[in-house]
C-alpha cells in the first residue's frame, strides 16, 4: 500500500536522506532557507508506512496565479523501481493539481556520460568511477513511461535551470576505493599543483577554513573581483550569508591569505641571493607591489576563496558541492592561490572520507573559461540527463514551453514597475 504525503516532519525526512547515496545539497531541507523567494514543502512516498522516496519541493509563483513546481536534483528514490516512479509521479500530480501548479520540473542526478576530462577529450584512457551512470537507461525509461517529458540534450550552460555538465574531482578510483593524497595530486596538471605547498608557505600564504560569517566580507570581495574581471553576475553578499547561516558546520568557507611582511622578507632574501638578473628584476617588481598592497589593504590580505557544502547523506557515495569561488586579483595574481586554496580543500575532504568534490557547471561545448579553470585538475566530467517536465495543465504548459523566454522578460518588466 502506497501513500504520498506533503509537509512531513524534518526529522522523518532526514532519516531517509541521510542514507540515500549521492544525495545533493539541493535536496537538503536547509536549501529551502537559501531559496527563500520560493515557497516549499517536504514530501515523501510511503510503502507500508515506510519512506521509499522523498523530495524538497520548491514552488515558484507567476502572474495570473500560475505556479511551477521544481525539485532540484531530485526527487530521491530508487529510479530503477518502476512502482516507485509510478507512485511518486501520481503523488506529485495530485499535489500539483491541488495547489494549481501547471508543471512539475525535475533534473535528476542521472548521468549519460561519466569520464575523466582528459579521457573525454581523448588525451588519456584512465577509467573514472561510474556511479552516476549506473542503470541510466532503465531510470530514464521509467520516467518517460509515466509521463515525464525529456527536454533534450542542450549543451549551453544556461539552457536549463541547472547546467547539464558538471566537473567533479574524484577522491576515489574506478572501483570506489579511496585515493591516497599522492594519487590525488597525480591527477592534477602541473600548472595547478606546482603552487601547492612550499611555494605558498615560503611567500607568507596561509589558509583558513570557517563555518560562519567571520570572513564573509573577504569572501565577497574575491567574488566581486571575479565578477568584474569576467563580466558576470553571481550572487549578493546576503545570499552567501544565507548559505552560511543555513548550513553552519556543513558549510566550508576556505580563504587563502597572504602575510605581506613575510612575503616581502621572502622577496628580499631572493633578491640578495638570486644570480639570474631577470628573476631579480621580477622579485623587485613584486616587492614594490607588496609595499603598495600593504599600504592599501593592510598586512593580512585575503586573496582567494571558495565555498563548499557537505552532502546531507552520511552513507553511500558522498559528494561535496563547491558552489562559488573567487580571486582578489588586484593583488599578487602571480601567487596563484586559487589553485592552492582548492587543492588544500580537496585534501581535507579526501581525509574526511568524501568521494567527490563537485566544482559544478561548465558549458557543454567545453570552450568556456570555467572549463579551462577546472580542467587543470583533470576532474570527472559528469554529463547529466537534464530536465524532465510533468505537464499538469496542458494549455499553460504549452504556453510556457513555447514562450518561456518572452514570459520571463514580461515578468521582469511587470515586476520592475
Amino acid at each position: 500500500m502506497y501513500s504520498f504525503k506533503t509537509d512531513i516532519d524534518i526529522k522523518e525526512y532526514n532519516k531517509f536522506i541521510i542514507n540515500y547515496s549521492m544525495a545533493p545539497i539541493t535536496q537538503d531541507y536547509r536549501w529551502a532557507n537559501v531559496k527563500s523567494d520560493w515557497d516549499n514543502t517536504l514530501c515523501a512516498l510511503y510503502k507500508d508506512d515506510k519512506i521509499v522516496g522523498c523530495a524538497l519541493i520548491l514552488i515558484k509563483k507567476f502572474p495570473m496565479n500560475l505556479k511551477m513546481i521544481y525539485i532540484p536534483k531530485g526527487f530521491l528514490t530508487d529510479y530503477t523501481n518502476e512502482e516507485y516512479i509510478k507512485e511518486f509521479t501520481n503523488g506529485l500530480k495530485e499535489y500539483a493539481k491541488r495547489i494549481k501548479a501547471f508543471i512539475v520540473k525535475i533534473d535528476p542526478l542521472i548521468a549519460v556520460n561519466e569520464d575523466y576530462y582528459d579521457t573525454f577529450i581523448k588525451k588519456d584512457t584512465k577509467e573514472s568511477p561510474k556511479n552516476y551512470i549506473v542503470n541510466k537507461d532503465i531510470k530514464i525509461d521509467n520516467l518517460k513511461k509515466y509521463g515525464w517529458k525529456h527536454n533534450g540534450f542542450k549543451k549551453n550552460v544556461g539552457a536549463y535551470i541547472q547546467p547539464r555538465f558538471n566537473m567533479a574531482i574524484s577522491l576515489i578510483d574506478k572501483d570506489n576505493n579511496r585515493l591516497s593524497e599522492k594519487d590525488l595530486l597525480s591527477h592534477f596538471k602541473r600548472n595547478a599543483k606546482r603552487y601547492h605547498g612550499e611555494f605558498q608557505t615560503k611567500r607568507g600564504v596561509s589558509f583558513v577554513c570557517v563555518h560562519d560569517n567571520s570572513y564573509l566580507d573577504d569572501f565577497y570581495r574575491a567574488i566581486k573581483s571575479t565578477e568584474d574581471r569576467q563580466g558576470i553576475s553571481l550572487r549578493s553578499k546576503e545570499y552567501f550569508k544565507k548559505i552560511m547561516d543555513s548550513f553552519k558546520d556543513d558549510a566550508y568557507m576556505y580563504i587563502a591569505r597572504v602575510n605581506v611582511d613575510k612575503f616581502m622578507k621572502f622577496l628580499n632574501h631572493e633578491i640578495e641571493n638570486e644570480k639570474d638578473e631577470a628573476l631579480v628584476n621580477k622579485y623587485k617588481e613584486q616587492l614594490e607591489d607588496a609595499k603598495v598592497a600593504k599600504e592599501k589593504y593592510g598586512n593580512e590580505i585575503s586573496i582567494a576563496a571558495t565555498l563548499a557544502i557537505l552532502p546531507p547523506n552520511k552513507k553511500g557515495i558522498k559528494k561535496v558541492e563547491y558552489l562559488y569561488a573567487g580571486t582578489f586579483e588586484e593583488v599578487f595574481p602571480y601567487l596563484n592561490t586559487n589553485a592552492s586554496v582548492h587543492i588544500n580543500s580537496f585534501i581535507e575532504m579526501l581525509n574526511n572520507g568524501y568521494d567527490y568534490c563537485d566544482l559544478e557547471g561548465v558549458d557543454g561545448t567545453l570552450d568556456d573559461h570555467l572549463t579551462k579553470t577546472k580542467a587543470k585538475y583533470n576532474p570527472v566530467l559528469l554529463e547529466f540527463v537534464g530536465e524532465f517536465d510533468l505537464a499538469i495543465n496542458k494549455f499553460w504548459y504549452f504556453i510556457f514551453s513555447k514562450f518561456s523566454v518572452q514570459l520571463k522578460k514580461l515578468y521582469r518588466l511587470v515586476k520592475g514597475r
